[in-house]
């Protein structure tokens, strides 16, 4: 399936630079006006004078659209646009007409070939063929405007992301190595499993999540090595839990979208002013979805609890990565209670 989309994409490309699709343009348009016209006794003799009669209009059609259109029409230069597309539609008009009078053989034809009627006509027809060209080359303008107009949009949100990302792993590398450092000063032996975690954590934010999706379980597994940071940090003063469940072995998800709730729950029900700080987490793929939610006891009020680092970077950057990542398809939901906060995240048709 991905060779012949890869195929299609090539041949489609040459047909463009090699600009055959003029020739089949024309190809199907000789066709079509033989077949209404029939300017002659036989199907062979309809194909033939019709592609003579339509050189002409060719000729005409693309001195318009290449020279006349940029040359008058876009620099408003109306009068002279018309009074040029004008003669140039007479002047083809004697060699088409030319061209019947010798070729057809219709006596009927023949006698009104010098009338003016004939000329209005043959006119009117030239006329059609110039406008369908430049409608359609209009059209092709514009579906190639689309085009780079799609591919900015795509460069700048690639862009933007990346800057994102870059401020969530120095924001999360910050505060794993203050974790570090408190531990060091208590001379924990703990430190060196918190090393290792880390170094593994850094594995995947450097190395595996460049490549956009990454699969759930690696997700949940980065969430477990943070969490058991923590634990070692705060020891048995806070109650954790994570639980899972659903079929995460086949799901994908974007990389470091859990972990600012996380923090944000850390920080907040995990504080010294909390006598018994817990955290609930739980992510589950029982549906076509993907459902995180976190909660965590809260502490004081008048602290802003929606702030995730200095500045509050943390939660403003992943709804711009959400909007950028998921647009129109996840729910985020906060509820901020008199005993608990907890956030409600659901990833749709994931």
């Amino acid at each position: 399936m991905q060779k012949g989309k890869s195929l299609a994409r090539l041949l489609y490309k040459f047909v463009l630079k090699s600009r055959l699709y003029h020739i089949a343009f024309w190809t199907v348009y000789t066709v079509f006006w033989a077949i209404a016209v029939q300017p002659g006794k036989t199907p062979a003799a309809w194909l033939g004078y019709s592609a003579l009669i339509l050189f002409f209009h060719g000729l005409v059609a693309y001195f318009n659209t290449y020279y006349l259109v940029n040359r008058f029409l876009y620099t408003r230069q109306i009068g002279f646009y018309v009074v040029t597309l004008g003669l140039a539609i007479i002047s083809v008009t004697f060699p088409i007409s030319i061209i019947i009078h010798k070729l057809v053989n219709n006596r009927d034809i023949e006698n009104i070939v010098w009338s003016w009627n004939f000329f209005l006509i043959t006119s009117l027809t030239v006329l059609f063929s110039v406008v369908l060209i430049m409608v359609l080359k209009l059209l092709k303008n514009w579906y190639h405007e689309e085009q780079s107009k799609k591919q900015l949009v795509q460069l700048n949100l690639e862009t933007e992301l990346k800057f994102l990302k870059s401020q969530i792993n120095p924001h999360f590398l910050f505060n794993s190595l203050n974790n570090l450092y408190a531990l060091t000063l208590m001379k924990s032996d703990s430190a060196p499993e918190v090393v290792l975690k880390l170094s593994n954590i850094l594995r995947y934010v450097l190395y595996e999540t460049i490549e956009g999706k990454v699969p759930l379980e690696k997700e949940i597994q980065y969430l477990n090595d943070y969490i058991e940071l923590e634990k070692i940090r705060l020891g048995n003063r806070v109650d954790i839990r994570f639980h899972t469940s659903g079929n995460l072995s086949t799901r994908v998800v974007e990389p470091m979208l859990f972990l600012t709730f996380v923090e944000n729950s850390f920080k907040h029900g995990a504080s010294a002013t909390i006598s018994n700080g817990w955290v609930d987490i739980d992510l589950n793929t029982e549906s076509n979805d993907i459902h995180f939610s976190i909660a965590n006891s809260k502490q004081e009020m008048g602290v802003d609890r929606l702030n995730c680092g200095s500045g509050g970077i943390g939660l403003e950057n992943l709804k711009k990565r959400l909007d950028i990542l998921y647009p129109g398809r996840y729910s985020l939901a906060v509820a901020d209670e008199p005993d608990s906060y907890k956030v409600n995240l659901t990833l749709k048709n994931e």
